[in-house]
């Protein structure tokens, strides 16, 4: 009852986030769209351990292809949905076939290898040859040999998109600070998340990979860590992406005209002089969600010239910036109230909590918020 149990809890997990991000749209949410056909390829995977563990080889025999190929999926599509996240807008197999290439062509290899096999040859394959009882003989040495190819395709895929991963997450963590003034909302949680997961899920998987199903079949306890693991996991990515907000960071857009040196000397006088007013007397810093997008359309200019007039003039990027008059805001308000609360001056100054209050101030003034007030 108890492996029954552990079999079925990513099978439930998985088939439940699958149905539920089924309900998005490809237009409104294409990121958690995707995860859920991430979680309908999980379940795959699922269902067929699922079908191998629990003795039923002669319903699993006509699967291990399908499962083959899922198992293959998982990491490409993870990394898909982590760039939908990010840097692109929507799923194009026009871009992203690249990634699920190798797994289709074991895919293929591998069907091609079972249609080779007789059912006997097949029921003997699953049953004598993968636990090492016999040695694999005519086809079946072919199924062994794409075996082991999935498997280095398998583990190789690991390494590779962990680093993308990784890679990814860092770089748009570090540009979400040049569009956004309040960042906390955005992805640095999220991010944390993913990186602790890739490489529980990582190790994890490929301990497997390395041990191989055989290993699971005896033990209800070698059973239960990986189960209890990737079932946790499963529900919290899950979890986690249907509340997802979708930060794509723009690496660079249009310049509006090309001009000489000198004019562009005299357009850089004019938009920090004219940014200056909407921080200094306007006071645009208070609007908690103030995007530089929104600066370039009171400026009348775009993001490539107030990004790079902001890293030149002040040696900041666009959250710095923000925070820096917030924080001087903040003092301001300390300084004419003693007694307000941080609270208060999180509302006032535009902070997006106190978490925020408290990060900014300690990076702008080099002491925290507590030692100023005294």
């Amino acid at each position: 009852m108890l492996k029954l149990i552990l079999l079925l809890n990513p099978v439930y997990i998985t088939l439940f986030w699958a149905v539920v991000l089924s309900f998005y749209s490809e237009n409104k949410g294409a990121p958690k769209a995707f995860l859920g056909r991430f979680m309908g390829v999980a379940f795959i995977v699922y269902f067929s351990h699922f079908l191998y563990f629990s003795g039923q080889t002669n319903l699993y025999r006509y699967i291990d292809s399908i499962y083959t190929f899922a198992s293959l999926l998982v990491f490409p599509l993870y990394h898909i949905y982590i760039r939908l996240l990010t840097v692109d807008k929507k799923f194009k197999f026009s871009k992203h076939y690249f990634y699920i290439l190798p797994p289709t062509i074991i895919f293929i290899l591998h069907s091609i290898g079972l249609m080779l096999l007789t059912a006997d040859e097949q029921l003997d394959f699953f049953n004598e040859v993968m636990p090492g009882l016999h040695q694999a003989t005519g086809n079946q040495i072919f199924m062994m040999v794409i075996f082991y190819a999935g498997r280095v395709v398998f583990i190789s895929q690991i390494f590779m998109y962990l680093f993308l991963n990784f890679k990814l997450l860092i770089k748009n963590r570090q540009q979400v600070e040049h569009f956004y003034s309040n960042t906390e909302s955005m992805s640095l949680s999220w991010v944390q998340f993913f990186n602790v997961s890739l490489g529980i899920i990582s190790f994890a998987s490929i301990l497997v990979a390395l041990a191989g199903r055989e290993a699971f079949t005896d033990s209800t306890l070698s059973l239960a860590i990986p189960s209890l693991v990737f079932s946790a996991l499963l529900f919290f990515i899950g979890l986690l992406g249907n509340n997802q907000i979708t930060v794509h960071t723009p690496i660079s857009d249009p310049l509006t005209n090309k001009s000489n040196d000198s004019e562009n000397v005299l357009h850089a006088i004019a938009l920090k002089s004219n940014m200056d007013k909407l921080f200094e007397k306007e006071k645009i810093f208070k609007n908690a969600d103030l995007k530089i997008w929104d600066v370039c359309q009171m400026l009348g200019s775009n993001r490539t010239y107030v990004s790079k007039l902001i890293n030149s003039e002040y040696n900041r990027n666009f959250c710095n910036h923000v925070n820096y008059y917030r924080v001087q805001y903040a003092k301001e308000l300390i300084n004419k109230k003693p007694d307000i609360s941080n609270d208060e001056i999180v509302e006032l100054a535009g902070f997006g909590s106190l978490n925020s209050l408290y990060r900014a101030f300690q990076s702008i003034e080099g002491i925290h918020l507590k030692q100023f007030r005294k």
